[in-house]
């Protein structure tokens, strides 16, 4: 009876299988990344009315909206467009604003824009808020990044580059200088901490940044 039992405490415990216990399960490690839904873009027609909240002699911060319209460069009034940039609209508390990106050199029709894409967290420890936001500064070299990180595009190629980056872009970040209460513009390498940058996936972490700078410059 004392064997029986002292077999029955040695195999009668633990997994009947026969195999072994199995661990936990593996569990990807946490790298800090965030992904939130960008919700569903919304686009209409392009508008020449804009609203007048922003800060109307020049100041650099940062607009947060929602990307409604892109204007490719054209020449004429219509939509506050021109030749030499892209113009994005953009809603913020029920306006629209414009900002203006370089696509080439205005006054001498050169092709001297350079460009990159960066997935890094926005510059400033500041989530997206919709509103017009000052007292910031953004500056690439800061990010990490340099003038020989950005390759020189055509205006066709670039405008081409825009178009593609922005299609799918809901929420929307545009560090730039504003031109009046109405618009921005300057979305690209100025220094002293007031560089242009246009966040797409602002909501998540990292989100999606693009640079700009021109062939004269170098940082």
């Amino acid at each position: 009876m004392r064997c029986c039992l002292c077999v029955a405490l040695l195999f009668g415990c633990g997994n009947p299988s026969g195999t072994a216990d199995a661990g936990p399960p593996d569990v990807p490690p946490n790298d800090g990344r965030i992904h939130a839904d960008d919700g569903t873009p919304t686009r209409q027609a392009c508008t020449s009315n804009f609203g007048t909240a922003l800060t109307p002699t020049p100041t650099f911060g940062r607009l947060d909206g929602f990307l409604v319209a892109i204007v490719p460069p054209g020449n004429g009034s219509a939509c506050n467009a021109d030749s030499s940039h892209v113009h994005l609209q953009v809603r913020m508390n029920n306006a629209i604003y414009d900002v203006a990106v370089d696509v080439t050199d205005a006054m001498t029709g050169i092709d001297d824009v350079h460009t990159v894409t960066k997935d890094i967290a926005m510059p400033v420890n500041l989530p997206w808020t919709e509103g017009w936001h000052t007292a910031l500064l953004a500056d690439y070299v800061s990010l990490g990044v340099h003038s020989t990180d950005l390759p020189l595009e055509t205006k066709t190629a670039l405008v081409t580059t825009l178009m593609t980056d922005l299609a799918t872009a809901n929420h929307i970040s545009i560090y730039a200088t504003t031109y009046g209460a109405d618009g921005t513009h300057l979305v690209h390498r100025n220094g002293g901490g007031k560089d242009g940058v246009i966040v797409t996936q602002p909501l998540s972490i990292p989100a999606h940044l693009r640079l700009f700078s021109f062939t004269d410059q170098a940082f």
